[in-house]
């Protein structure tokens, strides 16, 4: 019988993993500095909500790799970024996590200088595969932002690293741009799709504060009185000019803001798209930059009566206030983008960023990851399930630690010290005894008195197996 259960197991896994497509998603580095409820760490990924992990940014030192922010590598003292994050496989064995190197703020010259010539570019490579292996990332996503002028370089760099990672099974993937000009510039796409694992396209800030009128972050399509250039600065012209010119499609994974982007009105009451501005929008609470706002704060500003509008042609929604105007994606615009994306057959979506969305479940009363968990269900052709509470009794620290689940998926982690009892032998799955082992957790190690808590629900009429750490048959489980 045994044999049997975990054989139908494996065979279940195997289908889910044929019928699944991607669902990339971005954490950031830097999102670790933002105050208050804005401050984000591995510990809010949940590591059952995206298909891969990418982690922002690492750069380039003299050609190689080498880490951004002052924590992201491990010390003898403490955990770094790095292993946080990559730990989060422990708890989910199927989720693969890769760094990206580069980045807006990087720039372009860092790598022009290590694609210069043949050596430079080779020692890059070496030096990756045990920089990527030493930290336990599954591959590398090339964030190059832009190569314009090094279109040949750019894909010689992707051929030789899919020749060195194939053997190390390592991924290669890319971020690439939205732009038409910048992808005439910088992309030889038939040959891209050749080596790279798969494509993430940018298809958000085709609008911003650089502008003198509000536009749209990420409009799916052209408004009818949009011409020449605007015309095209859509989600559906750079979908298919990828296509069009190459690319397949079953390798394209759409890109998903969590953010708007915002602007200053020149006049309050004329707030229509296209209207005229004066520059970025107020900085928002948390995030503290012009012109842009995650969705919570978009939240925060709708929830304090701020007005919403949809435009049907882009098939978005945006919000307005006084002076104040953004642009944004919800779920209603992402309910339509996701129905484009199987459209066109599309491998999968992507995110920019987990750290945007209302990863908290603080500001936008819909649970934790609204945006996200939104297209999961969609994407994954299931219904919405509405977030429900839990908690759990944490032992001798005599604190709750609350969470929010919806089965058989995990919550964000919860970091709670001297958990003793419910974490009494260490890292690993528990029973939840309380519960009739109808529920089960994963202790995962911060220190040696701190752990990260993930709670789940058992499949209905199975219980936690401790001796084999599954969900067995409740006739073969002593509880």
């Amino acid at each position: 019988m045994l044999k049997k259960l975990i054989l139908l197991a494996i065979f279940i896994n195997l289908i889910e993993k044929i019928s699944s497509k991607n669902i990339v998603c971005y954490t950031t580095n830097w999102s670790q500095y933002r105050p208050g409820q804005g401050k984000f760490l591995p510990e809010n990924i949940d590591p059952f909500l995206c298909t891969h992990l990418i982690y922002s940014f690492a750069k380039l030192a003299d050609n190689k790799l080498a880490p951004y922010e002052w924590n992201d590598d491990s010390t003898d003292w403490s955990k770094g970024m790095y292993e946080r994050t990559t730990d989060l496989k422990k708890i989910n064995p199927d989720l693969k996590i890769l760094l990206a190197v580069g980045g807006w703020n990087m720039g372009s010259q860092p790598f022009i200088q290590m694609v210069s010539n043949e050596n430079t570019m080779n020692d890059f490579i070496e030096h990756s595969v045990k920089f990527l292996k030493e930290r336990k990332f599954d591959g590398l996503d090339l964030d190059w932002e832009y190569p314009t002028g090094y279109k040949n370089q750019f894909t010689k760099l992707v051929q030789k690293l899919k020749a060195r990672y194939s053997s190390e099974n390592l991924m290669v993937t890319a971020a690439v741009a939205a732009g038409k000009s910048n992808i005439d510039e910088s992309y030889d796409i038939p040959a891209l799709a050749q080596y790279l694992d798969f494509l993430n396209i940018m298809t958000y800030d085709y609008h911003g504060q650089w502008e003198s009128f509000t536009g749209h972050n990420a409009p799916l399509y052209p408004r009818p009185n949009e011409s020449g250039e605007q015309a095209i600065l859509n989600i559906d012209f750079t979908l298919n000019y990828y296509i069009q010119n190459g690319y397949p499609a079953n390798k394209i994974n759409l890109g998903l803001a969590t953010y708007g982007r915002s602007f200053t009105l020149f006049v309050n009451s004329i707030n229509n798209l296209g209207a005229t501005s004066v520059g970025g929008g107020t900085a928002g609470q948390f995030t503290r930059e012009k012109g842009f706002l995650s969705y919570y704060e978009i939240c925060q500003n709708l929830n304090a009566g701020w007005t919403r509008r949809w435009n049907d042609d882009h098939k978005v929604a945006y919000a307005f206030s006084g002076n104040q105007w953004v642009g944004y994606d919800d779920t209603t615009s992402l309910t339509v983008k996701v129905d484009y994306a199987k459209s066109k057959n599309l491998g999968g979506v992507m995110f920019w960023a987990m750290d945007l969305d209302d990863f908290d479940g603080s500001f936008c009363n819909k649970g934790k990851y609204p945006l996200m968990s939104h297209v999961k269900q969609l994407w994954n052709g299931g219904s919405v399930v509405s977030q429900s509470s839990s908690t759990i009794q944490t032992g001798s620290a005599g604190s709750t630690l609350s969470t929010q689940s919806t089965s058989p998926t995990t919550s964000r982690a919860s970091t709670v010290s001297n958990t003793h009892q419910t974490c009494f032998n260490g890292e690993g799955y528990y029973a939840d005894v309380a519960a009739n082992c109808e529920k089960y957790y994963f202790c995962q190690s911060i220190s040696s008195n701190d752990f990260s808590v993930y709670t789940f629900n058992c499949p209905a009429g199975l219980l936690f197996d401790q001796n084999l750490n599954i969900c067995n048959w409740a006739n073969l489980v002593v509880c």
